[in-house]
């Protein structure tokens, strides 16, 4: 390695963030490395699914992070983020959700996406708060949760009001796109679906992962080409990551249990930071607005910026991560 890359990696390093251009290199030898070296486990749920959890725990940190992923999204995707805020005085934690990652599936097709009930969600993610984050953490909770990840931490604070010190809704799953449908017609069609006991099967026009499919240029949830490139990695490295499209049930539950998720705001104390994603093909705006409005929470606007706002180009992530750290105060 000459002279000029390895100051550029080391200078790139200092930062919180990985930029673009040394990012190949730093997300494989650092990011991925160091969210391998993490503690991990199994927890078993209310119904005997085994759930892969991580997390990171030093005894001089008073603080802890707990990150949610969204659909599809194996923890392991958080890897350049962890390794992003290795600095923060803060302990971390994450899992996968049932149905994906390295956690059981309900189904023997594990491309599918697919729940029972929404609701199972939320209490796998209780029993993950109980039984991994409580037990190595006694205060102090902050949290950064994407879209449908964000839908099931809204779910818990309802519940759980003042748990979080703060708390991050980066592009919540308020109100799925259903387009060319409405949100009331996909309900309702999912539902005859279930009846006519479909409901296992893939929603229609949805079905398993294919990498040769999986290209940069059809893609909906980032511009960078390099952090679309490492998603992909993964799920060609790792297939059994790889979860493709969601079942007519989980169409279903995601749409029943988000439809009046705004009307729960005000019952949450905790201060949230909701991301919104300007130009987001795989969530609507409206409900995140009226969320926001009820709650005790500051919004931002992406201009320009797809689903994932955390995996996104570097101007748009950078802005990002210095509104958490500015929002957090750490």
């Amino acid at each position: 390695m000459n002279l000029f890359i390895l100051v550029l990696l080391l200078s790139s390093t200092l930062g919180h963030c990985i930029p673009e251009e040394t990012f190949s290199l730093l997300w494989k030898e650092e990011a991925l490395p160091h969210f391998q070296g993490m503690n991990h486990g199994y927890l078993t749920n209310t119904q005997g699914m085994k759930l892969k959890y991580f997390y990171d725990v030093k005894p001089e940190n008073h603080k802890n992070l707990i990150l949610v992923p969204g659909r599809t999204e194996p923890a392991i995707k958080y890897a350049e983020l962890i390794y992003d805020l290795r600095h923060w005085d803060h302990n971390i934690f994450i899992f996968d959700h049932q149905g994906q990652g390295e956690s059981e599936r309900l189904l023997k097709d594990h491309h599918k996406g697919h729940v029972i009930h929404f609701a199972d969600y939320v209490r796998d993610f209780e029993l993950f708060i109980d039984q991994v984050v409580k037990p190595r953490a006694a205060s102090d909770f902050y949290l950064i949760a994407h879209s449908m990840g964000a839908a099931i931490s809204v779910r818990f604070m309802e519940k759980n009001p003042d748990f979080f010190e703060k708390a991050v809704l980066s592009a919540p799953m308020f109100e799925l796109n259903t387009k060319p449908y409405s949100e009331q017609v996909a309900r309702y069609f999912s539902e005859l679906l279930i009846l006519a006991r479909r409901g296992s099967h893939y929603a229609p026009d949805r079905g398993p992962y294919i990498p040769e499919e999986d290209t940069f240029e059809v893609n909906e949830v980032t511009h960078s080409p390099v952090r679309f490139e490492a998603s992909k990695y993964l799920f060609t490295r790792f297939p059994h990551l790889a979860v493709g499209g969601p079942t007519s049930r989980w169409v279903n539950q995601s749409l029943k249990g988000t439809r009046n998720i705004d009307e729960i705001a005000s019952k949450i104390e905790t201060p949230i930071l909701l991301l919104q994603a300007e130009m987001d093909l795989i969530v609507k705006p409206k409900r995140q607005e009226a969320f926001c409005k009820k709650a005790n929470c500051q919004f931002k606007l992406y201009p320009e910026s797809h689903h994932e706002i955390l995996m996104e180009k570097d101007s748009i992530r950078d802005k990002a991560l210095t509104d958490i750290t500015a929002f957090f105060g750490f």
